[in-house]
């Protein structure tokens, strides 16, 4: 009960954030969008974790699945058997239905197939069965796409997810600040999914729309109206989207500025950028860990960059 099977699903452009996400969560480089791990990771706080498997029972035969199932008595109610297709080249992904009565039919209870309490799942891979209990990525933070307020220069959902587990490396406990937190989309994903998060937002105006998206969906509108230098407190990591242009200056000299006060108020630092500034890290002494480029999905030539820091000090 302590091995994982995780499903990921991404969009072609993303799928370097999505090797850097993974990496972050689990500790190493994804190769496949099918993987085990015995580390316990929500899918729900992820953009790319389709589902995950905690495997009950593995074996060769689907017989001896259904057999196990019988011999140990294996007793829910409420349950519902869902067959997890993984890929369009699955054999027996027609027959998903048919499977998951098979298997559903020698569980000793009474089925939901409505509002089930617990999801059972059977899966075929590389040449065995699996079968064991399924929690799949919860689309309930996709409403988040119905805020009140936004403007198209904000990163998307997707990226303020990765972006918290990148920086967190999945851990919940954790301290985020977003000190140049815009309208708020990586503090709507980090109340989503349980994380210790703030906003700073140095432009009034937009501080107010930040607030007006959090209390939409019922969460801390926890966001000063102000500039990061002000900040005292410190925390584990900051989530800096550098701005390039729409309420705050770009120049140099302000993203030295940014760079060098998230450097102060957290020892890692999450940095999206739109243009190459390795050099700018470089003279704040923070040591660049991983970095990845990603695509805007409204301009596929809009190139940002992911820059995962760490203070040397």
């Amino acid at each position: 009960m302590n091995t994982y099977l995780y499903q990921v699903k991404y969009r072609e452009y993303e799928e370097d954030l999505c090797a850097l996400e993974t990496k972050s969560l689990f500790g190493f480089a994804l190769k496949a969008k099918v993987f085990f791990s015995e580390r316990l990771v929500n899918p729900s706080i992820s953009p790319y974790i389709k589902n995950r498997l905690q495997i009950i029972y593995k074996f060769s035969k689907l017989e001896d699945i259904v057999e196990q199932i019988q011999k140990d008595g294996l007793l829910a109610e409420d349950f519902f058997v869902k067959y997890v297709t993984l890929s369009k080249h699955d054999p027996y992904r027609k027959e998903g239905k048919g499977i998951s009565k098979k298997v559903g039919y020698v569980i000793t209870g009474f089925p939901s197939f409505t509002d089930p309490m617990i999801v059972f799942g059977v899966t075929h891979y590389q040449g065995y069965w699996y079968f064991g209990v399924l929690e799949e990525n919860n689309p309930a933070w996709r409403e988040h796409n119905k805020k009140p307020y936004t403007y198209s220069s904000s990163i998307d959902m997707n990226v303020a997810k990765a972006l918290l587990n990148i920086g967190t490396e999945g851990d919940i406990s954790k301290r985020i600040v977003d000190p140049c937190c815009g309208i708020g989309t990586v503090l709507l994903e980090g109340h989503f999914a349980g994380y210790d998060i703030c906003g700073w937002e140095i432009n009034e105006k937009v501080a107010d729309s930040a607030r007006a998206n959090l209390a939409h969906f019922e969460y801390p509108a926890n966001v000063t109206t102000g500039d990061m230098t002000e900040i005292k407190d410190h925390y584990d990591v900051s989530i800096v989207d550098l701005p390039y242009g729409n309420f705050t200056l770009t120049t140099k000299a302000n993203q030295r500025k940014i760079l060098g006060h998230a450097r102060r108020i957290s020892k890692r630092v999450v940095v999206v950028s739109s243009v190459d500034i390795a050099e700018e890290l470089a003279f704040h002494a923070l040591r660049i860990l991983e970095h990845c480029s990603l695509v805007k999905r409204s301009n596929k030539q809009f190139v940002r960059h992911v820059w995962v820091c760490e203070s040397e000090a």
